[in-house]
């Protein structure tokens, strides 16, 4: 080293500096800079990540209102089917009870309009589907007309004109609790259509499946006593009189449990 020359030396020094910077990049800087890129990586993977939970935590309010809305909407629409004759079996859900509230609940209406039971059935209460009332239309076809449909005229007159009956055909139907009534009273004409009003502006749902009445002129119990030239008395029936008919009834009550309110955290 003492017969080395400064300009070795220097040389030296500098290829020491550079190899110590070599290992202290190697041994310290690199790692830190890998550290520094990785941490980068994960960096901007978290912030895409926490921009898409942004994204759908600022969504929220504008979904819950949404879904309030549709539940609102639907609750509108589904409460035709709660029905109060079936008394409390949307809390408790049993069966039994069911017969007793409809009895009560028709012989309220009864009453109410003077009428006298003849007949009075309960069925069974088990789960009945609702089918869709709609019209389908019976279209006119033979074979000339479709021989002749050139350019598609008819074929695109008969689609259009089937469908609506073609959608709600394919629609499935819903499944309910149900029971029927057979009902059978008697009474005068004001009473029974009073009746009848009664259960058409019921809000319950009510189907009336069957309707008859017996004697369209309530002529039964219209009668009046007369007294012939001899002095005898007789029961006649009497034509300027109104008395009283026989109404038949079948209806389905339906009923569905009120929707759940959606359970949104607030």
């Amino acid at each position: 080293m003492k017969d080395m020359s400064y300009r070795d030396k220097m040389v030296i020094l500098v290829i020491s500096i550079i190899v110590i910077m070599a290992v202290g990049f190697f041994a310290l800087i690199k790692p830190t800079y890998n550290k520094m890129v990785e941490d980068t990586s994960i960096y901007e993977s978290t912030k895409t990540e926490w921009e898409g939970i942004k994204a759908k935590l600022d969504a929220i309010p504008g979904l819950k209102e949404t879904i309030t809305s549709a539940y609102n909407d639907a609750k509108k629409d589904a409460a035709v089917l709660e029905n109060t004759a079936f008394g409390d079996l949307d809390k408790d859900y049993e069966i039994k009870k069911v017969n007793y509230g409809l009895d009560q609940y028709l012989h309220q209406v009864i009453d109410d309009n003077n009428l006298k039971v003849s007949s009075f059935a309960i069925g069974d209460t088990g789960s009945t589907g609702i089918s869709y009332f709609y019209y389908e239309p019976d279209a006119v076809t033979y074979a000339l007309l479709e021989s002749g449909d050139l350019n598609g005229k008819y074929a695109t007159d008969l689609t259009k004109l089937m469908e609506k009956s073609s959608v709600i055909s394919t629609r499935e139907t819903a499944d309910v609790i149900g029971n029927n009534v057979t009902l059978s009273v008697e009474g005068k004409r004001e009473d029974l259509m009073n009746f009848l009003d009664a259960m058409k502006e019921d809000n319950n749902a009510i189907y009336i499946t069957t309707l008859g009445i017996t004697d369209y002129q309530f002529s039964g119990g219209a009668t009046r006593e007369q007294t012939d030239a001899e002095g005898n008395v007789t029961t006649v029936v009497d034509p300027n009189a109104e008395g009283t008919s026989a109404l038949s009834i079948d209806m389905l009550f339906y009923n569905a449990k009120e929707l759940d309110k959606p359970d949104l955290g607030d």
